[in-house]
């Protein structure tokens, strides 16, 4: 159930579906993406209602700028839309293993966690450093 608040006290329901991620516009609230089985799925009425998934399937979006929408899918393969989600053009591989969260800062600087460690891109995809490594717990 997606609920929106203006104020973080009430808040109001809107559709129901099974999304991963969600990202609204930074153009306004009405335009949402979600993250779904099928693809990404937009809402034009501020999620009251959300069409049928498109590809490319995706697992997090970030909507940083409105010509920089960026997603990851299960392999780390991080994609670009410039329009809004309407096509998608993959910008680079995230390293790491399978992603766990994704920020885009602003066009050019984007930060992915992955299965072992938190990477940082400043060039839209192209090159990635390791900024955080993810320990394994020994049992010890």
């Amino acid at each position: 159930m997606l609920r929106v608040s203006k104020d973080g006290k009430s808040w109001d329901e809107r559709a129901e579906l099974a999304a991963l991620d969600i990202a609204v516009s930074p153009k306004g609230p009405d335009t949402v993406l979600a993250t779904t089985e099928d693809g990404v799925a937009k809402s034009t009425d501020g999620g009251e209602t959300f069409g049928a998934g498109a590809k490319p399937v995706l697992y997090f979006l970030s909507w940083a700028e409105s010509d920089a929408l960026y997603g990851i899918d299960q392999a780390g393969a991080l994609h670009r839309s410039t329009d809004g989600g309407k096509t998608w053009k993959k910008a680079g591989t995230v390293p790491g293993g399978q992603p766990q969260a994704l920020t885009a800062v602003d066009t050019n600087r984007i930060l992915a966690a992955t299965q072992d460690g938190v990477y940082e891109t400043r060039d839209g995809g192209k090159t990635f450093t390791k900024r955080l490594p993810v320990t394994q717990s020994s049992g010890h």
